[in-house]
């Protein structure tokens, strides 16, 4: 039997509360389901670990519950049980009152963002009317200010069922207030609990907190890095064909050692999400607090089913008073699995209790400093973008500065599914904020392509301030000179040539149409002339020496215009004072390969006489060809190289 979709509402249920306040018992009423599925549980009559159960509204739709645990040592299977949860009915009981989980339990499901919820009064069968007064009182003015402030408060009995008829209607109205999850996103579910029937593989347990998957995918648990393909799925214990967002379900995989796996561990859509050591965080801490926090405390985070002990680093400070907030950066030892926009709770070490939490940022590649006014800049554009999808790929390519950033990358940052990135960044490519480059799958933004250009330009006016007599710069000194990748400067000379600001005037030079020496007319004159001799000079052109000599020239001036010529790419020197014409060079490597390819070998004299040179040029040209792998020497004699 499959599950009925149409009757599944896409929204999951939390209880939370001090311990023995009843949650359980009131469950088990609503659902006919104990969720204390321990045996430690039903002999101690508390709960331990997370109960799930399937709740029947009276409009047919079915919703989930899951029950947690109130025990204050237990908090971080509470924490573990409210990732997911888009409702929490608050359980206090009559005969106790508020206590000091209520207010934590109550703590947490603000961190984590809950807007929703009721509460219910259980055990009004042990008390007289006039403590209840008391005791609803007293909850009131616990709520004041908290998101429950104005809810609706329920009185039931477990016991002799008082009440429940009003809970059911009351939590059927409130399940219909409350906007369904979408399914959309990467499939992503922390892993709650892991088993392995008989016959079975690999069962996880949990709530996905986004996408959807089905039968026959292919699904990752981050960070073990171990792959599985879906055998079953079962929501609300029936059988399923698909896996999504708002449902609690159990995955049964294969190929996966279920003896590897344990909550905090997530399961997801392979190539999205892996474990860091380091995230970056906005951070409120709890004015409630007792005690100044400071820079390295040792902490316990809370996020998705995942509890890890590491360190937060204040970023603003290296203090934080009560009711403060702050940047932060954790780290830890053990890889953790969040994406940018999940909540977390955050506790000390010792003592053990709830001091606030935030919002997670991203994570971090690198350990950030204190006081540092880019560093706060930096999270604080990172923040703001959180809410926007298209904000935040935006916000990651500025990021990326003088670099292109690959867009499964890009996708994978922000959460989303490759078509649903892809969407967003051709709409940042119409309008212009972002480049896709020649190199398949790259980026750039396009503000930082502006950047760079008016970079390059200052670097360029520069370059030829201190090199009076060059008309070229390499691209390789470009490239160091603005601190960009080779990706980037690809791109970057793109855009310049398309604006006319300059041209490929050889292999890796550049010559920028309004920098470099200008020359004089008699300058000009005699580049033409150094030009015509060494094109008539053919394999035994004139040095700048000789021909400085011969025209009566300053040499020293000469071989500035030989080097110039040389940088135009129209000479090539290959050897001091020895400069070739390139056509004659290319001449002369036509004669030599339509040689080689008839004799396949021959000396360097035989070259020397081959295209009619002298000793003096022809040794410095071979040893030329053979750099620049047109030839291969082999004891006395060459051949041509045929391996590329």
């Amino acid at each position: 039997m499959t599950t009925n979709d149409d009757k599944i509402f896409n929204i999951v249920i939390g209880t939370a509360g001090h311990i023995d306040h009843g949650k359980s018992s009131m469950v088990q009423r609503l659902t006919g389901i104990d969720p204390d599925r321990l045996p430690e549980e039903k002999s101690r009559g508390l709960t331990i670990d997370l109960g799930f159960a399937p709740l029947t509204l009276k409009n047919g739709l079915r919703v989930g519950i899951v029950d947690v645990p109130g025990h204050e040592r237990l908090i971080k299977n509470m924490v573990a049980g409210a990732t997911g949860i888009d409702l929490v009915l608050l359980v206090i009981a009559a005969d106790d009152g508020v206590m000091p989980q209520t207010r934590e339990h109550l703590t947490i499901m603000q961190i984590l963002g809950l807007s929703h919820g009721m509460v219910v009064i259980t055990k009004i069968d042990a008390v007289e009317e006039e403590f209840l007064e008391l005791v609803e009182e007293d909850v009131r003015e616990t709520l004041q200010g908290t998101f429950l402030e104005n809810s609706e408060l329920v009185k039931v009995s477990s016991i002799t069922g008082e009440g429940f008829e009003d809970l059911e209607k009351s939590l059927n109205t409130l399940v219909e207030k409350v906007r369904p999850r979408e399914a959309g996103g990467i499939f992503r579910m922390p892993v709650q609990r892991v088993f392995s029937p008989k016959g079975f593989g690999t069962v996880v347990t949990g709530i996905p907190v986004s996408g959807t998957t089905q039968l026959g995918d292919t699904l990752e648990i981050v960070p073990l890095g171990e792959k599985g393909r879906i055998r079953g799925i079962q929501a609300y214990k029936e059988q399923a064909e698909t896996a999504r967002a708002g449902h609690s379900a159990a995955i049964n995989l294969s190929d996966i050692d279920y003896r590897q796996v344990h909550r905090g561990m997530v399961l997801t859509q392979p190539g999205y999400f892996t474990g860091s050591t380091m995230f970056e965080a906005r951070f409120h801490y709890l004015p409630d607090n007792h005690r100044i926090l400071k820079h390295q405390t040792t902490i316990r985070l809370h996020v998705g089913t995942a509890e890890q002990l590491g360190k937060i680093y204040l970023l603003d400070s290296k203090r934080l008073d009560p009711g403060q907030e702050s940047y932060v950066q954790f780290r830890f030892e053990e890889p953790v699995v969040a994406a940018p926009g999940d909540r977390y709770v955050l506790r000390l070490h010792s003592p053990m209790e709830t001091i606030g939490g935030g919002e997670i940022i991203d994570s971090s590649k690198y350990r950030l400093k204190t006081g540092k006014d880019f560093v706060i800049d930096t999270l604080r554009s990172k923040n703001d973008a959180l809410a926007d999808s298209r904000g935040f790929l935006l916000h990651q390519l500025d990021k990326a500065g003088l670099n292109a950033v690959n867009e499964a990358d890009l996708a994978r940052q922000a959460g989303l599914k490759k078509e649903d990135a892809l969407e967003l960044i051709e709409s940042l490519i119409e309008e212009g904020l972002a480049r896709r480059t020649s190199r398949g799958g790259q980026l750039i933004s396009g503000s930082q392509l502006s950047e760079g250009r008016e970079a390059a330009a200052k670097a360029a006016s520069a370059y030829f301030e201190q090199n009076p007599r060059r008309r070229l710069m390499e691209k390789a000194v470009l490239r160091q000179k603005i601190g960009c990748s080779d990706v980037f400067l690809q791109e970057l000379i793109s855009l310049m040539q398309d604006a006319g600001e300059v041209e490929n005037a050889k292999t890796g030079h550049l010559k920028w149409r309004d920098l470099g020496p200008s020359l004089s007319a008699e300058e000009e004159k005699d580049l033409a002339e150094i030009t015509a001799a060494c094109l008539k000079g053919g394999p035994t052109p004139p040095s700048p020496g000789a021909l400085a000599s011969e025209l009566g020239w300053d040499p020293a001036r000469t071989t500035d215009l030989f080097d110039l010529l040389d940088e135009e790419g129209v000479l090539q020197k290959i050897a001091d004072g020895i400069y070739f014409h390139r056509d004659a060079i290319e001449d002369i490597r036509r004669i030599m390969r339509t040689y080689l390819e008839e004799n396949e070998q021959i000396t360097a004299g035989g070259a020397k006489d081959l295209i009619g040179s002298t000793r003096k040029y022809s040794i410095p040209l071979l040893e030329q060809l053979d750099r620049e792998g047109f030839t291969v020497r082999k004891g006395d004699y060459r051949v041509l190289n045929t391996e590329d």
